[in-house]
């Protein structure tokens, strides 16, 4: 019998459990499609360097948009102001001030969308900025966000299981599930070589930080304009009680290496103490509280984000490679199966996951005839 012919524990099963992938859960949850997700890191993984959202600064603070990604962000941005409600510890709203050290003024295009935006005076900015802005925005505690997501998808039923798959046609016929006609591949960095996507757009941005302590310093501060290429100066407030910020950072296509590098975290140090020494209590960069050195690989992807529906076939994509699949999966081989595509966000996972969860669902509603 056909692994696709009986009734599975699940309606769509989706591979990836970082913020793009349990946005997406959630949202599926609330049209009451039953969902799993399988991966091979779990929310709680919080130390692990095989995905990368635990490791984000996680602020609203987007990037220039096309029309679509600008959608995506002020839904998230919407959506955000009820959280901060109802989870104040998780994400909150925030002071922002941002610098240019260029004679160009910081200029963004979402100042009609975010709270109490003003240009700084001169008197305003620290040495050596030319101009500023500041308005009010949010932050989140990604480690603290993505665990509360998966707890609140486990108390509805949704299973999160731990495990790997080599190919995307394993996902459609998991023993510990049953069969699924449609799968969202959430994968991030692992569509660059899950057989059968292997999407070679798909690339890592390598972002260095410093985790540190400093429970007075509350507003989210960035040097926007004026940095060599790689480099960005931020400083991200986590909420919650325990007084954490993010410190960064670099921005560094296709490096992979997930060990801090010395040099550039004291440059990160100085830097971030250059804008706000209150980071060490004006004492030094020597001085600030140092919890972790770290590093993210943003799954990035040329082109940007592919969020589409794709209707496939069991094996397409592995011609010449079918023997590398399952026993059972070649069983099924041919037999028509969706996928929804939902990678390459890069660094804007968070300030778009709600928004991306809406439109990914509404694809999955479309191939389950549901829209």
């Amino acid at each position: 019998m056909s692994c696709l012919t009986p009734k599975g524990e699940a309606d769509v099963v989706i591979l990836g459990a970082g913020i793009q992938g349990l946005a997406i859960a959630t949202e599926l949850t609330k049209r009451g499609v039953r969902v799993a997700i399988v991966a091979r890191d779990l929310p709680e993984d919080v130390h692990s360097t095989a995905f990368a959202s635990p490791w984000a600064g996680a602020n609203w603070s987007p990037f220039e948009p096309s029309a679509a990604t600008a959608q995506r962000d002020i839904t998230t941005f919407n959506a955000f102001a009820q959280l901060s409600k109802e989870i104040p510890d998780l994400i909150t709203r925030t002071e922002y001030l941002y610098y240019s050290i260029e004679d160009a003024p910081v200029d963004l295009w979402y100042k009609d969308i975010v709270f109490d935006y003003r240009p700084l005076k001169l008197s305003d900015l620290p040495p050596g900025m030319k101009s500023g802005v500041t308005f009010t925005s949010y932050t989140l505690n990604p480690p603290e966000y993505i665990g509360h997501l998966a707890k609140n998808l486990r108390a509805v039923g949704v299973p999160i299981i731990r495990a790997r798959v080599s190919s995307l046609d394993e996902a459609y016929c998991l023993p510990s599930l049953g069969p699924v006609k449609l799968v969202v591949n959430a994968t991030g960095l692992g569509s660059r070589t899950l057989l059968g996507v292997e999407d070679s757009l798909v690339h890592p941005v390598r972002g260095q930080t410093v985790l540190v302590r400093a429970p007075d310093v509350r507003a989210c501060i960035s040097i926007k304009r004026g940095l060599p290429k790689g480099q960005a100066a931020y400083i991200i407030p986590r909420p919650g009680p325990d007084g954490h910020l993010i410190l960064g950072g670099t921005y560094l296509e296709n490096q992979y290496s997930t060990l801090p590098d010395p040099s550039t975290g004291e440059r990160i140090l100085k830097t971030a103490y250059e804008i706000c020494p209150a980071l060490g209590d004006g004492k030094g960069w020597q001085n600030i509280d140092i919890i972790s050195h770290n590093v993210g690989l943003r799954p990035a992807r040329y082109g940007g984000i592919r969020l589409e529906l794709e209707e496939r076939k069991i094996g397409q994509g592995m011609e010449g490679r079918l023997g590398m699949l399952p026993a059972h999966v070649k069983e099924v081989i041919g037999q028509d199966v969706g996928v929804v595509h939902a990678y390459g966000i890069g660094p804007a996972g968070y300030q778009t996951s709600i928004g991306v969860g809406l439109e990914a669902a509404d694809l999955v509603d479309k191939y389950l005839g549901r829209g």
